[in-house]
């Protein structure tokens, strides 16, 4: 059976194709071997011809009917899908509400033909009345009622026309009576089944038709699979839902139309609901092509036969994805509107409330009954008055919202501020459905940011402000007073022996002095004048108005005054009283910022401390000035520093004696980018004692031995010094930064670097000076004491400092040619390095005369302009060619020895 059915066509139309033929095949083989059997019986060979013309003639009509009832019928049927041939052949014939012409005439030429057979074959033994039945058959069969009623009428009467009886050879008997009226029966029992068949399946067509009306109008998706799960009816919203017409999914199962895992648990739960053959309602998630889950409620349930067994599958499923978001949404809404802790309130047009949450009642202290059906202003505080509430409104109907502050009423009385958001609810014409509030509690946050002001801005003890209000008061006045011909007096005031009252009564005391303090200024300030806390025993004054630094000088004396009354303490009952120093400045005579006057104020304050205390002081801008600038000038030497524009320029050392040049001094310059080579006098003054002193003077270090080292390596024993500053001497790293720098330096013998330290270095901390004086001797460097005899000189000190050099002062040598006491100096000098073994050199030798003048009192180690001026290292080798080219020494040793001093000239080698 199986087989069988694997070979039948797929589609009802070609079913039917195949059946028609079929019967088409069995009907016309059996017509053909009976009537011609038959007429070989009852008729004579000389009639068979025009006989079987007519048969053929019967024959014709007869298929002519049946082909017009199959075609019709064919007409109708789909290509595929399922169905039984019976609903597609009412289908065929749902255009007939009654017999056509064509049904008429064919009623009479079906039984007129067969009564000229039946003449034809003139048997008056037997009438043959069975040959009129298959005419009358086939008219109402094919007519209906009318039609076979007309066909029996046309085969009785043509029956009796045409029998013997009427010509009186033959008298009808009981027989030919019963054959004549069982035809007539047969007549009308056939077109009436034949009316009530076509009526039938008109009917079953209309139901057919409202059903098709129903599942191809409706969104719902509408299937039907057979046993295997393939699909044999599925309407055009199903096939949507898939995007795909309904021929691309009939004959297939759910493999085709979904991934795999869901097809398979589809077909699994789809089988089992036909082995369980009950019908259910279950929501399925399907996957779909668009890379989206969606939620279809589906009922589906058995196709039975009409033995009961299962057949086949349907299913009837919504699409419910919108659905279940839109439940989802509502159900979180109401789960936040629950559960919030915001309050919200729901206002209908009308203004009266129809809903609140939970937290509503719980910030208003109003349950819910109490409040539904009442306006919202029964929460008002009275602090806002009707322009707000008009704004309010006038925001929510122009834009659709409003948030903002409000303060309202709890029930209990007590007034809170909230944060509140109102939004506008519209329908899709755009009318006010509802207003949503929403508000949060806000007067935990007020008082804690009420608090965090006080702790930000004023100071916790006197409860003045402080430093941080103080700023913005003043940058509010300077900004105020920009344009008044009045003064702004800034004055910092620090209390005199704070400190001590701490120690001797405790640091409860102090503070019970500072509040009486801070009290008994406030009652010497005006109302404009503004008195601020900034540190321990620290106070700032805000003076506004002043006409004149005389009237701020009167309320001065009132402030000192002020602060110098007597304060009981809290402990003990003592009262003390102490003073102050007062530090002012005056703007605008001072034309800074906040933050640049209360400096000024400050470094007034301390001047006034260190003049003795209890007084003012006011500042002293162009000092200042001075100060700014010292610090300007710093940080364009500290970028020189950086940008390595500083070089270093070798006055030579000789000796005149010999003519041998066995030294030379460093002497830094600054190559400035745009006023060219600057001696040190345009700014060392700035680097002495300053935080640049330390790096600059090793750059000195590291570059001279590194051009020591160099020279040496040429050929040259020259012993290099250069100048280190009493700070950078003294500093705890010094004497490891040198023996790094040596370390830098391996080839240069130690003993070719000399250090020049000035008298008054040596001598601010002799015990430090002479550690350390030590140390640097021991890794092998030599020292020269510089500038001799300027200083507080000591015999005990020169005694204990190991330096190997003294260099005397070119201020005694400049003039030793013509002052008496400076060439006494000069000699002194020169004798006591002889006394303590030590070697002496002078400098600002100008002029051959200072030359000789110092060869003959025995000093032969000279240095100056005389010799050479300071040159770059390039010119210092050319230099030293020419000097022992043109041997001057030679001059001065001659002029030495006679004492005849020549013509003071320069003898400067070019």
């Amino acid at each position: 059976m199986t087989t069988l059915n694997n070979l039948l066509p797929d589609s009802p139309r070609g079913r039917f194709i195949l059946y028609s033929t079929l019967s088409y095949f069995v009907l016309a083989s059996a017509w053909i071997f009976l009537s011609d059997n038959l007429l070989a019986r009852l008729i004579d060979v000389h009639s068979i011809v025009w006989l079987s013309t007519v048969k053929g003639v019967f024959f014709v009509l007869a298929t002519t009917a049946m082909l017009r009832i199959a075609l019709w019928v064919a007409s109708a049927l789909p290509t595929t899908g399922g169905g039984s041939l019976l609903t597609f052949v009412a289908r065929g014939e749902e255009h007939i509400h009654g017999p056509s012409l064509a049904n008429y005439l064919l009623a009479a030429a079906l039984p007129t033909s067969m009564l000229l057979v039946r003449q034809a074959i003139g048997d008056a033994e037997h009438p043959l009345m069975i040959l009129l039945v298959l005419p009358v058959i086939l008219s109402a069969l094919l007519g209906g009622f009318l039609p076979g009623l007309l066909a029996t009428a046309i085969a009785t009467i043509g029956a009796m026309a045409m029998d013997p009886l009427s010509h009186g050879s033959r008298i009808m008997d009981g027989r030919d009576m019963l054959a004549l009226s069982l035809l007539v029966l047969n007549g009308v029992v056939v077109s009436v089944l034949s009316e009530l068949r076509r009526h039938s399946q008109i009917r079953a067509h209309n139901n057919e038709e409202l059903l098709s009306a129903v599942i191809s109008g409706t969104s719902d998706a509408v299937f039907v699979k057979d046993l295997q799960g393939r699909y044999q009816l599925i309407n055009a919203a199903g096939a949507r839902m898939l995007n795909k017409s309904p021929s691309d999914i009939i004959g297939k199962d759910d493999t085709h139309l979904f991934p795999l895992p869901s097809a398979k648990e589809l077909i699994a739960a789809d089988l089992a609901m036909m082995q369980q053959a009950a019908t259910q309602t279950l929501e399925e998630s399907l996957p779909f092509p668009d890379g989206q889950d969606r939620i279809f409620l589906v009922t589906k349930g058995p196709v039975l036969d009409k033995q009961g067994h299962v057949k086949g599958l349907f299913g009837i499923s919504r699409d419910i994805t919108e659905r279940k978001k839109a439940e989802l949404a509502l159900l979180e809404a109401a789960t936040v509107f629950e559960s919030s802790q915001e309050g919200i309130l729901v206002v209908n047009p009308q203004k009266r409330i129809v809903k609140v949450n939970p937290a509503f009642s719980r910030i208003t202290g109003y349950a819910a009954e109490e409040v539904l059906g009442q306006q919202p202003h029964m929460l008002s505080s009275g602090q806002h008055d009707a322009a707000f509430f008009r704004n309010m409104w006038a925001a929510i109907h122009t834009h659709g919202f409003w948030r903002g502050e409000i303060c309202n009423r709890r029930k209990n009385g007590e007034l809170f501020s909230e944060f509140l958001s109102i939004s506008v609810v519209r329908d899709a014409a755009g009318a006010v459905q509802h207003y949503v509030g929403s508000f949060t509690d806000i007067s935990k946050y007020k008082e804690h940011d009420e608090q965090l002001n006080r702790i930000a801005h004023f100071d916790p003890l006197t409860a003045l402000p402080n430093r941080r209000l103080l700023v913005d008061r003043l940058e509010q006045s300077l900004h105020m007073g920009a344009d008044s011909k009045h003064m702004l007096a800034v004055c910092f005031l620090d209390l005199d022996g704070f400190k001590n009252i701490n120690d001797q009564y405790g640091h409860t005391a102090g503070d019970s002095l500072l509040v009486g303090v801070a009290r008994n200024l406030i009652h010497e300030l005006r109302g404009e004048d503004i008195l601020a806390r900034v540190g321990g025993d620290e106070f700032v004054l805000l003076l506004a108005n002043m006409e004149s630094p005389e009237a701020c000088s009167q309320a001065l004396d009132r402030i000192l005054l002020a602060v110098s009354k007597p304060v009981e303490l809290d402990s003990g009952g003592a009262r003390v009283s102490v003073t102050a120093s007062l530090g002012v400045t005056l703007y605008p005579l001072d034309d800074g910022d906040a933050d640049t006057l209360l400096r000024h104020a400050d470094q007034a304050m301390y001047v006034a401390k260190e003049s003795g205390r209890n007084r003012y002081h006011l500042f002293d801008s162009d000092s200042d000035r001075r100060a700014q600038q010292h610090s300007k000038m710093l940080s364009v030497l500290n970028n020189a520093l950086n940008h390595q524009e500083f070089t270093l320029y070798y006055q030579p050392k000789v000796d005149l004696l010999t003519g041998q040049v066995y030294g030379a001094e460093a002497l830094i310059r600054w190559i400035h980018p745009e006023r060219g080579v600057l001696s040190p006098a345009a700014f060392i003054e700035h680097i002495n004692g300053s935080s640049l002193e330390q790096p600059l003077g090793q750059w000195v270090i590291e570059t001279a031995m590194a051009q020591a080292e160099e020279w040496y390596l040429q050929g040259l024993d020259l012993r290099v010094s250069v100048n280190i500053s009493a700070h950078h001497l003294l500093h705890p790293a010094f004497c490891e930064q040198l023996h790094q720098a040596l370390r830098r330096h391996p080839l240069l013998p130690p003993a070719n670097f000399e250090l020049e330290v000035l008298e008054t270095a040596a001598l601010n901390d002799m015990e430090q000076a002479v550690a350390l004086v030590v140390r640097c001797k021991l890794m092998g460097v030599h020292f020269s004491l510089d500038d001799f005899g300027t200083g507080y000189s000591s015999l005990a000190y020169l005694r204990r400092l190991p330096v190997d050099e003294l260099k005397i002062d070119q201020s005694f040598v400049r003039d030793m040619l013509t002052d008496n006491d400076d060439r006494g100096i000069v000699q002194a000098v020169v004798q006591l390095a002889r006394v303590f073994d030590r070697r002496v050199i002078a400098e600002g030798v100008e002029t051959k005369a200072h030359g000789a003048a110092l060869l003959s009192i025995g000093c032969h180690l000279v240095q100056g302009y005389g010799i050479a001026k300071p040159m770059p290292v390039h010119a210092f080798t050319q230099w030293m060619t020419g000097w022992h080219a043109e041997a001057p020494w030679h001059e001065i040793a001659q002029a030495a020895q006679t004492r005849l001093l020549p013509d003071e000239k320069t003898m400067t080698v070019h």
